[in-house]
């Protein structure tokens, strides 16, 4: 009985690490369609358009100024 119990745990535990190898598997190719489907054109696209997503400078600070301005207290209570 108790080699059986063994086997068992075993064949558990190879089925186990199996099952996680194709998940692997599966999520890498899901993962690379999305990729080559999503992201990949619209990379082309932007660059083809010369348009830039993250607004990176080269050199100097990265901070974005905003001309920012006090408004009235009422304006506040009332934002949608």
């Amino acid at each position: 009985m108790n080699e059986l119990k063994k086997f068992f745990r075993g064949f558990k535990q190879g089925f186990r690490n199996f099952s996680n190898v194709i998940a692997d598997i599966i999520n890498f190719i899901f993962l690379l369609v999305v990729y080559i489907l999503g992201i990949g054109p619209v990379s082309l696209i932007g660059k083809l358009f010369r348009k830039h997503f993250l607004d990176l400078k080269k050199g100097g600070s990265s901070w974005v100024h905003r001309n920012l301005k006090k408004k009235p207290i009422e304006d506040y209570y009332r934002s949608f």
